[in-house]
């Protein structure tokens, strides 16, 4: 085995040891003072030493920029996710105000309605094509409502019991085809009858039987009339939004726009007891008319 071999690993530690110390002194030295072996040193050092800062640097900034990152993938994670609770809290506390808003409402038309009335929910629909409401169904039965009966809200006139379904009801609504209803012009007291169109892409309703002569414009208000004694006086039932007077003919062509937005209804009131015209319909129409 010759010297360097037995004697390597000892050779190694002194230079790895020296060269750094020589290095080092050489950089401390004052400028003025140098040595030509110690600008020799410098010179070969001062590459070295820049690749080392280089390397250091870039290590150093990937460092840091993985660990701010993954912090800021948590915060961006925690911000997400408290975002989508304040998102779900307020859309819950909006739901809270407008229930409470339609329910004192709904108590309001109560108290100034005479006749009786019986509250129901709204647990079905059946939509058209184009996504219009069809029918609505109601949690109230055979054993507590009947036939025909006038179904409201505080918006207005929705229409009336049509069938039942076990516990359940289908209520016709005043834009089937099906559906008569006598109505007055609050303005002028015109009289008419209320069909529904049918249509399946709006809510629209004709006013049968106006006569030419009477004076009707778009924006007059249509009430229950109370004629026949079905529906009772002075629930609004709508808006005329279209007048057409051909040259030919005693009548008139009105388009009315219904008075409720039937895919928001929730919750309806059930008229079980018809009111005495001139009674309970006129505190309805005061508040609604008014």
């Amino acid at each position: 085995m010759s010297f360097l071999q037995r004697y390597r690993d000892i050779i190694v530690c002194i230079v790895a040891l020296v060269v750094p110390f020589f290095f080092l002194k050489a950089n401390l030295k004052d400028a003025t003072r140098l040595t030509a072996m110690d600008r020799v040193i410098l010179t070969l050092s001062t590459p070295i030493q820049f690749a080392s800062t280089a390397a250091a640097q870039v290590v150093g900034k990937v460092w840091l920029d993985y660990f701010y990152l993954v912090d800021l993938k948590r915060e961006n994670e925690r911000l997400r996710f408290e975002n989508q609770r304040l998102k779900a809290d307020n859309n819950l506390c909006l739901e809270t105000t407008s229930e409470v808003r339609r329910l004192r409402q709904m108590l309001t038309f109560k108290e100034t309605f005479r006749g009786d009335l019986l509250a129901a929910r709204v647990v079905g629909r059946g939509t058209s094509e184009q996504f219009r409401i069809v029918r609505i169904r109601i949690d109230r039965g055979p054993d507590t409502v009947a036939k025909g009966m006038p179904v409201v809200t505080f918006d207005g006139l929705v229409g009336q019991v049509s069938r039942f379904a076990g516990q359940y009801s289908d209520v016709l609504l005043t834009v089937d085809r099906k559906s008569q209803v006598p109505v007055v012009v609050q303005r002028n007291g015109a009289q008419g009858i209320l069909r529904g169109t049918g249509e399946l892409d709006r809510y629209t309703c004709d006013v049968e039987y106006l006569l030419r002569s009477d004076e009707v414009r778009e924006g007059d208000q249509l009430f229950t009339s109370g004629a026949g004694g079905k529906f009772p006086e002075g629930i609004l039932a709508g808006r005329i939004v279209s007048v057409q007077r051909e040259n030919m003919g005693l009548f008139q062509k009105v388009i009315v726009e219904p008075a409720v937005n039937f895919s928001r209804i929730e919750e309806v009131f059930v008229i079980t007891s018809v009111p005495e015209t001139g009674e309970g319909g006129r505190a309805a129409e005061s508040k609604q008319g008014g």
